[in-house]
């Protein structure tokens, strides 16, 4: 019972003597470019071309305006962008499978309302 005492009271001195090591202070890994960045806008393109890719029913969706955005700077590829997009539909069907740039918004009183998901 001794022994394990004394071992944990090293083990708490060691740790009391810990710190971090000069020059290395935290940073954040996100950066917050600005929403008229042109490599936010490529991203927002390819986000709304994946989205409106995937779906088999309804409307193309438009950018209406980009809310928020973070990027991850990666190592060895380019960023991971988290984007919070406000988006709208369009008059054009998914099947129609044109790009949400080609289409105009629909009116607000044309649009389905969905309730909450």
């Amino acid at each position: 019972m001794a022994l394990l005492i004394l071992l944990f009271l090293g083990i708490q001195a060691l740790c009391s003597q810990a710190f971090s090591p000069p020059g290395k202070e935290l940073q954040s890994p996100f950066l917050f470019p600005a929403c008229n960045d042109s490599a936010v806008e490529s991203a927002v393109d390819v986000a709304l071309g994946q989205i409106n890719t995937g779906r088999t029913e309804g409307y193309v969706l438009r950018l209406n305006r980009i809310f928020s955005v973070l990027e991850h700077p990666q190592e060895t590829s380019g960023s991971v962008f988290y984007l919070i997009l406000d988006v709208a539909e369009t008059e054009c069907h998914v099947l129609s499978r044109k790009l949400w740039k080609n289409c105009q918004a629909r009116h607000q009183h044309e649009t389905f309302q969905q309730g909450p998901f």
